[in-house]
């Protein structure tokens, strides 16, 4: 299936919610429109982010990254993270629940 990801960042941010584009394999392929700060959490999983519009600012257990478009950040599973950001747009695979 085809997406026209300016189209949909553009979509996204305007409305400042969240698209998910398709399910693949079980997980959804996401776009969100992520501000303010997440507390400190892990996930019992790998997550990764990539930030397609904006900045955001993620803490990854001692270790800090600032992050614009255009950068990918792993999360390995059960290490201790929070995202903080005043306005981004990331792409991110979430698990189908």
């Amino acid at each position: 299936m085809y997406h026209d990801l300016d189209a949909s960042i553009e979509q996204v941010t305007t409305s400042k919610g969240n698209l998910t584009l398709q399910m693949m394999n079980e997980e959804y392929l996401r776009l969100q429109y992520f501000t303010g700060e997440a507390d400190w959490h892990t996930e019992d999983r790998d997550e990764f982010f990539i930030v397609m519009e904006g900045e955001v600012f993620f803490s990854v257990e001692d270790r800090d990254y600032s992050l614009k478009k255009g950068d990918l950040l792993v999360v390995e599973s059960g290490k201790r993270h929070r995202a903080n950001s005043l306005g981004c747009v990331l792409f991110s695979v979430e698990p189908h629940s």
